[in-house]
């Protein structure tokens, strides 16, 4: 029930079209390399929104996050951007299954979001937070930062 509620919240808080504030952007900058930057500017501003507010959240949770973990709360739904399916659409595939091939990239998201982040040259931390190899500590507080 509680993944029903969470996708809930994600379509609500997806119809606004505000963008993340300058200062997020700041934030964003200052914790990701260049090329991992480069590859976050592909996400859509709902899941630019989204990366910046579990990022926030995370970093109340785990103050002394690194900054590869924190780069990877950051990028951890850019596999998502392959499947190019519109947040209506993602709610329907995760209810529905890999039934097509979009929705099938949309299910692969971790996976195809880590070969992202080797292609950029992410640390592997950054990669740990996505692939959940990080520490028990690290993982906890990155999932309930998702957990809206």
């Amino acid at each position: 029930m509680s993944h029903i509620a969470h996708l809930a919240k994600r379509l609500a808080s997806s119809w606004s079209r505000e963008d993340v504030s300058e200062d997020e952007l700041n934030m964003v900058r200052s914790t990701l390399t260049a090329s991992e930057f480069n590859v976050w500017k592909q996400f859509s501003v709902a899941d630019r929104r989204h990366s910046v507010e579990v990022a926030q959240r995370f970093e109340v949770l785990l103050p002394e996050a690194s900054r590869e973990h924190r780069a990877g709360v950051l990028l951890h739904d850019i596999g998502k951007i392959q499947s190019n399916l519109s947040t209506l659409m993602r709610v329907i595939a995760t209810l529905v299954g890999p039934r097509t091939k979009r929705f099938a990239l949309y299910h692969q998201h971790e996976e195809i979001g880590i070969t992202m982040l080797r292609h950029a040259g992410s640390h592997a931390d950054v990669i740990a937070v996505l692939n959940q190899t990080c520490s028990a500590e690290v993982a906890a507080a990155f999932r309930s930062a998702d957990n809206i």
